[in-house]
């Protein structure tokens, strides 16, 4: 059995309403469903949600989204899937994460809220596209705070990649919460789909 599957366009609609409610930029809140293929069905299930990583993809055009997959066992030993805001490739000579080109960049914070010289221009579940405002190099690295648009401003780490052009660099993005980087997908996610009108669901 294969731990992945490719959705018709059609479930790809259903996954767009499903989220219409939920990419509001508040806290995602999962679409959960119940699991329910017998006694034996629901044993691989679980088994395979204890050792492997489950996911749905979708094909749209030259991307591909990748919706993760959660099993849940509750107390009365039912299975709650869950599905995740997806990361989201661009498909080619090799296929790369989707980078969100932001229309306008946001200031990076410091600790006390403040913001610095450092913009994002660019960013993706992995990474981030900064330029600097004003002289100065950029860093090698830095630990800041980034205000995503409609949530409390997070805590990250960026390491730098490479140079990107004057006065700016790629940066490897990392994030110590798992609910954070749910969140820079759920973010990315609602921007992809309100630049692609085919996935916004009519009625």
């Amino acid at each position: 059995m294969s731990e992945h599957s490719t959705l018709s366009g059609e479930e790809l609609d259903f996954i767009s309403h499903l989220y219409d409610n939920q990419l509001s930029g508040k806290t995602l809140h999962s679409p959960t469903f119940t699991v329910d293929g017998g006694p034996l069905a629901n044993a691989l299930f679980s088994r395979l949600g204890q050792h492997a990583q489950l996911s749905l993809e979708a094909q749209l055009g030259n991307y591909r989204m990748a919706f993760p997959l959660q099993l849940v066992e509750d107390e009365m030993h039912n299975l709650q899937l869950e599905l995740g805001a997806p990361s989201i490739f661009e498909d080619g000579i090799i296929r790369r994460p989707w980078r969100l080109n932001l229309p306008q960049a946001l200031y990076l914070l410091d600790e006390h809220g403040a913001a610095t010289s450092l913009r994002v221009n660019e960013i993706s579940p992995g990474s981030l596209l900064l330029s600097q405002e004003g002289e100065g190099d950029l860093p090698e690295q830095f630990c800041l705070w980034l205000p995503l648009p409609g949530h409390e401003p997070m805590a990250i780490n960026g390491l730098r990649i490479r140079p990107a052009g004057p006065q700016q660099a790629a940066y490897r993005l990392l994030l110590n919460h798992r609910e954070h980087r749910e969140r820079v997908r759920q973010y990315i996610f609602e921007q992809y789909r309100e630049r692609h009108p085919q996935l916004q669901v009519v009625g």
